[in-house]
């Protein structure tokens, strides 16, 4: 078999493997029409793809892309730590578009993505505390006011976004900046090959050098002591130095098990801020956002249908629109409100798994042990006047619905109820993470 035989062959298996990865839909969009434009041991660039599809992969697959290569062309010498380029079109190009692998420190290989501006960020409700802490932090990053930053929040609510915006404002009035964005399983790789390759001191001196790190779910370094013994050395140094430090998680700090104390005390003494999920409204506006920049032709109907559904995470209404533009611009077929529904079933399942106020005040009452009919009764106690609150944050939370509407499942309560309880229960999770990490549990086992 020649070289030229080889190299196809290798491409067919890279298809067939990242085919198995990704729904079909994705396969059909942009998979197909993928191609090798250049191969050699220490680089490959594949092409075929649009502006929208390049963003696409480049902020989702990057990595999935990576490893399905390095897999499918092992047996061709690939060096591991090859570098991955994604070009527009099929032609070998001079200028091409890297995707970050995350193993560069140079300017240029930062790791930032140009589109996650603070411009293009849906502030609401939800993120109010942490997007003026990120904007302090991108406006004068030498202030040192909340150093460290630490982003809390469930997955797909914007963290990464939110942490890149700060590195593109403080990249954009600090040219000379050394800025590096990784996260900690990139974090963890290099610091197992530089105990393996024994080149420690080379990863201690490439992080003491930069002047902004910014590092993604911090919760991976769970259960990794050499790991975490390497990233407080770092961590120290930076601070010390009066260097930024921009971390997120999936938890608050003290919710992350088996991460060690003096690296909870280090994240909890600067600013730790929690983005929540987003309300209605805010739902709204980040669709219209993603609409705009997509230029999908949908309507209102559409957007509040989709807002409305919709209430995990913002990935969840990308992953939607995705579907809805591939279906319109590839098949050319018309958007209208049955189609959406259609979607919406099929990515997720909509109409199969319907959240009530009804189901939601059951499984609290079952959740607290607190009677069912106690919680739609009048009666104040204290254990069940929290669960009754608890309850109605929730149903705003899952459904969307309007306070007169969640207060009539009630027991016909006056909406201003439901509003203090709202209020009420928001304090709670903000000043007790017991309390804050029970109730995401409970959305997140109403929200499968």
């Amino acid at each position: 078999m020649t070289t030229t035989d080889t190299t196809t062959q290798c491409w067919a298996d890279f298809i067939n493997l990242i085919s198995h990865d990704l729904e079909q839909d994705e396969v059909e969009a942009w998979v197909n029409k993928l191609s090798l434009v250049k191969f050699d041991p220490n680089s490959i660039t594949i092409g075929g793809v649009n502006q929208f599809f390049y963003n696409w992969i480049r902020d989702h697959h990057h990595q999935l892309v990576k490893n399905r290569l390095y897999k499918s062309f092992e047996n061709l010498h690939l060096n591991e730590d090859f570098q991955l380029v994604i070009q527009i079109g099929k032609e070998e190009k001079e200028s091409k578009l890297i995707v970050k692998t995350f193993d560069q420190t140079t300017t240029a290989e930062d790791g930032l993505n140009p589109q996650f501006r603070f411009s293009n960020f849906v502030n609401g409700s939800n993120s109010d505390i942490a997007y003026a802490a990120a904007r302090a932090v991108g406006d004068n990053v030498t202030s040192n006011k909340y150093n460290p930053l630490f982003l809390s929040g469930d997955v797909g609510l914007g963290k990464t976004h939110l942490i890149q915006a700060v590195g593109l404002k403080i990249k954009e009035n600090n040219p000379n900046f050394k800025i590096l964005y990784t996260n900690s399983e990139e974090f963890t790789n290099e610091v197992i090959n530089g105990i393996r390759f024994r080149k420690t001191a080379d990863v201690r001196n490439k992080y003491r050098s930069i002047d902004l790190l910014l590092l993604d779910d911090i919760q991976f370094l769970e259960n990794k002591e050499s790991t975490q013994e390497e990233f407080f050395h770092i961590f120290n140094e930076l601070i010390h130095n009066k260097k930024q430090i921009i971390i997120t998680a999936d938890r608050y700090p003290r919710e992350i098990k088996n991460l060690e104390e003096r690296l909870v005390n280090r994240f909890n003494s600067g600013m730790v801020a929690r983005i929540g999920r987003p309300d209605f409204e805010t739902r709204v506006a980040i669709i219209r956002n993603k609409v705009d920049q997509m230029k999908i032709p949908l309507d209102e109907e559409n957007i509040n249908l989709i807002a409305s559904s919709v209430k995990t995470n913002v990935r969840d209404i990308l992953g939607i629109l995705i579907h809805i533009e591939a279906s319109w611009s590839l098949l050319n077929q018309e958007i209208t409100l049955d189609s959406t529904k259609r979607v919406l079933k099929e990515v997720l399942d909509i109409e199969e798994n319907p959240i009530t106020i009804e189901n939601i005040i059951k499984l609290i009452s079952q959740k607290f042990d607190v009677k069912l009919s106690d919680i739609m009764s009048e009666k104040r106690d204290k254990e069940i006047s929290k669960t009754r609150q608890i309850a109605m944050y929730i149903s705003r939370e899952l459904t969307g619905s309007s306070f007169p509407v969640i207060a009539k499942h009630f027991g016909g309560k006056n909406h201003t109820t439901v509003l203090q309880a709202c209020k009420k229960t928001k304090e709670w999770m903000e000043k007790d993470p017991e309390i804050n990490q029970t109730i995401n549990t409970i959305i997140r086992d109403l929200s499968v």
